[in-house]
Parts: C-alpha cells; sequence; structure tokens
C-alpha cells in the first residue's frame, strides 16, 4: 500500500488529527526519547584531570602557554575560548592566528612562527586539531615544550606523541557521546580547572559556553545529549549581548525594523554586568567582540530582533562568515581580530570585514556551482572537477549533494592519470565517508564521516571512488519508498493530505509546540512538510529589496515565503495562476519549513519553502 494514504485510514479522521503527535510519531520521538536526548550526564574525558594539573604548574609557574587552534569556525571558537578563559583564571597566555594554506595539522612551521614570535613558551595546547600532527608535536617537543592536545578527531595508528591528549575521539577513549566539537572539549578542561582551583572564577568561564555552543553549530555536530543544553546556554549568552535599538528604520517589506545604527553594545544585559565586575581585558574583548559581530549583522540586515538568534544564525550566518576567508583567499586575522582588538571600533571593523568575505564567497559560489553543472565533468553525479580554491571544495561538495541527495566529492582537475587528486567529499548521514573508503589502497579520508578531506593517491583511481559512492547510493536508494511523501506531514485539499491548510490553528499550535524541541540541528532536524497549494485565488508578489525572494499567500492567508526564487519561478507561478479560473490545475507542491513570525503584534505561521517537489499542472 502506497505511504500516500489519507490520515483517516491512519489515524482517524483529518479533523480530528493532532498534528504534533503525529508528527512524533512519524519521527519516533516518543516521550522516552526526548527525555533522554535532553540528558546532560556524561563522564570525564580520558587524562582531562591530568591536563588540568599541567595548567595548573603553569599557572602556579608563570609558564607561558601559547594556543595553536584550527582556522575553521569550531577552531576560532575554541582559540578565542581558550584565550579568554586561561587569562580569566590568571594564565601568560598567547593565541596564534593559524595559517590556512597549510592545512588543518599543526605544522613544524607552526612550531617556527610561535617559537619565533613568543620564544618563552613553555606549553603548546592545541585546539581542534593536533591528535595526529607528529611532526608539528616533534618540532614543539624538541624545543622542550609541554605539549597539551585538545582535540576531537579521529585518532590514528599509532596515536598521538603528545605529552597529553584530550579527545573523545582516542583510540582508547569511552566516552559515550563523541560528537562534541574541539571547542566543547576546552571548554570542558577549562572549566574543570576552574572548579577544582579557581572557584571564585566559576561563573566567568561558565560564560564561554557561549564559543563552545557556537562551535558545536558550526562544526554540524549532534544536537543531542549534552550539545542540547549547551546550544540552548549559547544562544540564551548570546541573546543577552544583543541591544534592541532605540528607533525604527522603514524596511523593504513595508514595515519597520530597529535601526541597527543606533545600537550601543554597551547598553546590552551581559556587557552591563560584566563592566561592574574585575575581569581580564582579554575576557571582556573575547564577549564585546561577539557583541559588535552582532551589531554588524543588524547593520547588513541579517538580525532584526531576538528571535533571529537561533541555532540557524549561527549555521547559515556567522559560521559561513567565519570561514569565508580559506574559501576566497583572505587573510584571517580579522576573525580572530572581532574577538581580541583592542578597541571597539577596530573590532566592528573586523566585523564588517568578515561579513563583506562572506559576500564575495557567495559571488564566487554561484560562479564556481555554475562550473561544476555546466562545465566537463565525465565522473558526474559522484565526483566533480573544480578550478576553486581548495578551501572551497567542501561548500561545494555540500551544495551538489544537497541537490543530488547522495555523497559527492569536489576535486582539484588532474592533468595525467599518476597526479594525486584531493579534494572534499559531503555525504548524507547514511553514508560514512572515512570508514567506506578504508579497505581501499589509495583513498583516504580524514576528518568527519560526512564532511572530510579526501585524498586520492593517482588520478586513475577515481573511478574507484566513483563505484564507491554509486553503489552506496544505490544500496541506499533500495530502502526508499519512491511514492512516500517528502515531507514529516502533508497539509493540503488533497487525498493524501493530513490536514488542510483553509484553517491555520491547528498549524499554529504545531509549530508553537514543535518550537518547545528546539535546538534543531544534525541527528535531530527541524521538521519539514510538504504543502498542497491550489494556484486558484493564490496571490503572487515579488518582495526584497532587489524584488529577489517570492511571497505566495494562500486564500486561507498562508503566507509562503521562497528565497531568491523570483528570476527562475515568478512568471511560471503567475501563469498557473492566471490559467486557474479556466482549468483545474490540480496543486502546487512544495517543501517547506513551519515557523511562527510576529509583525506589528500579530503572530502568525509562515511557511518557508525550500523547493518545488511536483505540479500535478
Amino acid at each position: 500500500m502506497s505511504m500516500l494514504q489519507t490520515v483517516g485510514d491512519r489515524y482517524g479522521s483529518v479533523e480530528n488529527t493532532d498534528l504534533f503527535a503525529l508528527l512524533c510519531r512519524r519521527r519516533g520521538w516518543s516521550d522516552g526519547y526526548l527525555e533522554a536526548i535532553e540528558s546532560t550526564e556524561h563522564d570525564e574525558l580520558l587524562d582531562l584531570a591530568e591536563m588540568v594539573e599541567a595548567l595548573e604548574d603553569a599557572r602556579t609557574t608563570g609558564k607561558k602557554v601559547t594556543i595553536a587552534p584550527d582556522f575553521d569556525m569550531d577552531g576560532i571558537a575554541s582559540g578565542v575560548l581558550g584565550y579568554a578563559g586561561l587569562s580569566e583564571l590568571g594564565f601568560d597566555v598567547e593565541l596564534h592566528v593559524p595559517d590556512y594554506r597549510r592545512g588543518h595539522d599543526l605544522t613544524i612551521e607552526d612550531i617556527d612562527e610561535i617559537h619565533q614570535r613568543w620564544p618563552d613558551t613553555q606549553i603548546l595546547l592545541t585546539c581542534d586539531g593536533g591528535v595526529n600532527s607528529h611532526h608539528g608535536i616533534a618540532a614543539a617537543r624538541a624545543l622542550g615544550w609541554t605539549t597539551l592536545v585538545t582535540d576531537h578527531h579521529e585518532e590514528l595508528e599509532p596515536g598521538s606523541t603528545a605529552d597529553i591528549t584530550v579527545d573523545p575521539c582516542r583510540i582508547d577513549e569511552t566516552y559515550a557521546h563523541t560528537g562534541i566539537c574541539g571547542a566543547h572539549v576546552l571548554y570542558q578542561v577549562v572549566e574543570a580547572h576552574a572548579r577544582k582551583h579557581r572557584p571564585d572564577k566559576l561563573w566567568a568561564i561558565h560564560l564561554l559556553r557561549l564559543f563552545a555552543g557556537l562551535g558545536t553549530v558550526s562544526d554540524v555536530m549532534p544536537i543531542l545529549y549534552e550539545n542540547r543544553q549547551l546550544v540552548r546556554d549559547s544562544l540564551s549568552i548570546a541573546r543577552l549581548l544583543r541591544v534592541a535599538a532605540p528607533k525604527t528604520i522603514p524596511n523593504p517589506w513595508g514595515g519597520y525594523d530597529p535601526d541597527p545604527e543606533a545600537i550601543d553594545i554597551e547598553r546590552s544585559t551581559l556587557m552591563q554586568l560584566l563592566r561592574t565586575e574585575a575581569h581580564h581585558p582579554a575576557f571582556l574583548s573575547a564577549f564585546e567582540g561577539f557583541a559588535l559581530m552582532l551589531k554588524a549583522f543588524a547593520q547588513h540586515g541579517k538580525i532584526r530582533d531576538a528571535d533571529d538568534l537561533d541555532e540557524g544564525f549561527y549555521g547559515f550566518y556567522l559560521a559561513p562568515a567565519m570561514n569565508s576567508p580559506r574559501r576566497i583567499g583572505a587573510p584571517l586575522d580579522d576573525c580572530f581580530e572581532v574577538f581580541t582588538a583592542v578597541g571597539a571600533e577596530e573590532k566592528l571593523k573586523a566585523a564588517h570585514t568578515v561579513i563583506a568575505n562572506n559576500e564575495l564567497r557567495r559571488q564566487m559560489t554561484v560562479e564556481h556551482l555554475k562550473e561544476l553543472t555546466d562545465g566537463d565533468q565525465p565522473l558526474a553525479p559522484w565526483v566533480y572537477f573544480s578550478d576553486a580554491r581548495a578551501g572551497m571544495y567542501g561548500l561545494l561538495a555540500s551544495q551538489m549533494m544537497e541537490r543530488s541527495g547522495h555523497p559527492v566529492v569536489v576535486v582539484n582537475r588532474p592533468s595525467s592519470p599518476d597526479d594525486f587528486v584531493s579534494g572534499s567529499g559531503r555525504a548524507p548521514g547514511w553514508f560514512d565517508i572515512i570508514t567506506g573508503l578504508e579497505p581501499y589502497d589509495g583513498l583516504n579520508a580524514i576528518g568527519h564521516q560526512q564532511a572530510c578531506g579526501v585524498r586520492i593517491e593517482s588520478a586513475d583511481k577515481l573511478n574507484v571512488l566513483v563505484e564507491i559512492l554509486a553503489d552506496a547510493t544505490r544500496v541506499a536508494l533500495l530502502a526508499v519508498d519512491p511514492d512516500a511523501p517528502q515531507g514529516d506531514l502533508v497539509l493540503g485539499p488533497d487525498a493524501d493530505c493530513d490536514a488542510g491548510l483553509d484553517d491555520l490553528e491547528p498549524l499554529f499550535e504545531l509549530v508553537r509546540r514543535t518550537e518547545t524541541l528546539k535546538p534543531f540541528g544534525h541527528g535531530f532536524t527541524a521538521p519539514v512538510v510538504e504543502i498542497a497549494i491550489e494556484p486558484l485565488g493564490l496571490r503572487v508578489d515579488r518582495i526584497g529589496s532587489e524584488a529577489q525572494h517570492l511571497r505566495l499567500v494562500t486564500r486561507s492567508g498562508l503566507s509562503c515565503l521562497w528565497w531568491n526564487a523570483a528570476e527562475e519561478k515568478f512568471d511560471d507561478i503567475q501563469g498557473l495562476v492566471r490559467r486557474a479560473s479556466r482549468t483545474d490545475l490540480g496543486t502546487l507542491r512544495f517543501t517547506a519549513t513551519l515557523q511562527l513570525n510576529t509583525f506589528r503584534g500579530d503572530t502568525r505561521v509562515q511557511a518557508v519553502i525550500t523547493q518545488q517537489v511536483v505540479s500535478s499542472a
């Protein structure tokens, strides 16, 4: 029997359907499951206590600690967290800015730079990297430094060569939920140190969950167990750094938004509180920088009110902006200076540079995606060649994976069969790239299972990579019902719909109850609905500063927003609406997310369309 059957066949009449309960049944979200994933209990990471004591020895003896982070958003969050936290705890600490051109490993060149700039370094502390950086660790130890590694990547044989390593993915680790980010690992170390040796600073250190939660979302960690409360805490702290502007200005939608130019971050609740206490300048600087980053995003129209500060802001705006330098070849310094520069003006300037880099990255992404879709791609749709910077490969692979629904690898174009080839792979949750490549000589991947760097020892092995990805996809497709709806719920007037769209009150209640389950993310994704809309009586508007977006308004008043779709879809949909009065065109089908939108004190349900599924026209 097709899965597209009426809800009356499955759960009773449409009129009596509890949409939230139906959603939970479909997702397998039993009361027991929802309670279990909220648990914050976890074991202590191996050698965490030893690292705490090594750090305490450094603090009490005045040894200089230099932090060496990775260069992505998790690495930046880790580095800022460590620098601010150890400064607040009384350490002599410095922060090294990495060079993304060297890759994710800690290199001999990094150690040379640190030694030249801070020759009195005695303790090297890595974060979000270092567990497999044998050459860099050896160079540090040759200088007599104590090497402390905090990481969350898989430890490879023969294992870390550092003096002390704290990593949930160590070979001998038994930590239950290994999907914690690098910033969270370092946070656990710093928090444990404060709890034992500086309990008077514990409240301040807890505020650094702001950065650990940011790293969790940006590195696409599962939003389960201890990560859930961490992300909630992070967002709560971020909202305490946001300031509502005292005056408003007109917006392109016909309403009014707060004037971001009038924002004074010193009026934020958290900055006012921090200014009343004695804190290290580096600690204060980190929070001031975050507040100024929020101001810069408000000035660019990405934040209008407190509701905009959610896990989506971290994942779709802040993290991509911080990751943009390596994608376009820009300096990384601004990403750190946002949080470490001495003056507010310098921080705000750095924040605007970061956002400007991201806008350039967006433009370059469009150009390189066109290269992937229109150019010579003999191994498509599994492996694509690109002339983009290596830092763009992961982003391009992610875009192509989202379009196709299967694993994709983007690599540099080889000139001969013997050429070494490297790139990045992205995969849906049902395929582990690293594990999938392990049995094959000459193919390997490093990073996370669904997002990793891929290396092929010679181009003639690319066909093997294609076969691996294609075979995995065929197996996955065998488990998919082609008649299954593409949303958790199907809404509209058609026979297979779980509820109609004429009465919006049940949808309002569905969204209200669903939002109590936030945060959503990897491992606990936000619900998606499939909506069926009748063209007859549908209002179609182009909106936005450049009329680039679509707004479809149904006869019942449901507003459906479709970002950046106006140029491609406006004429087609408008034509369907015009013909609907003369011909029965059936319904238009879309996948969408539902959300609550408040305008002038009136809160309503709206849908944000992700893609068109099918039109029965």
